[in-house]
């Protein structure tokens, strides 16, 4: 009867852990030898990747204990030099100057001339399907315009 009443509370303390949504990813929930079961609070980043219209997305969620850190990024292409093409370049330039405003895209040049899109948004409570979805298509939403452009010149 004892082991019934702590498997209850246990399975409540869990129900309750649930409304807040819980964590994606391997390891997420351990499972106790007496049958108790806990969402794991010490995990590591979960990382995804899809593909895109030929580009390689990469998704990580970061778990911290009050919040999630997702982020999204791809490698667009490399930015032309002016001596092998001017005209590109300055268009380029002009394209990345207009994705400034952007709410949730960033577009950037690194050292390597190597141009990447990117997001980082810390998300309340533990992520879950559906606010992955959102986030994800959130980005796509606002990215792939400029990407599309992007691609005609890279």
């Amino acid at each position: 009867m004892e082991q019934a009443i702590v498997t209850v509370q246990n399975l409540a303390g869990l129900a309750q852990s649930a409304q807040a949504g819980l964590p994606l990813g391997k390891d997420a929930l351990l499972f106790g030898e007496d049958g108790t079961v806990r969402v794991n609070s010490d995990r590591s980043p979960s990382r995804h990747h899809f593909y895109l219209d030929g580009l390689l997305f990469h998704v990580s969620i970061t778990p911290r204990p009050e919040s999630t850190l997702f982020q999204i990024w791809a490698e667009v292409g490399f930015m032309p030099y002016t001596i092998e093409a001017p005209e590109k370049r300055a268009k380029l330039q002009t394209i990345l100057r207009a994705t400034a405003s952007l709410r949730t895209a960033r577009f950037i040049v690194d050292e390597q001339q190597k141009v990447l899109v990117l997001s980082q948004q810390d998300v309340p409570g533990h992520v879950s399907l559906t606010d992955l979805m959102y986030e994800t298509v959130q980005f796509i939403q606002e990215a792939r315009p400029y990407l599309r452009i992007f691609g005609s010149y890279l």
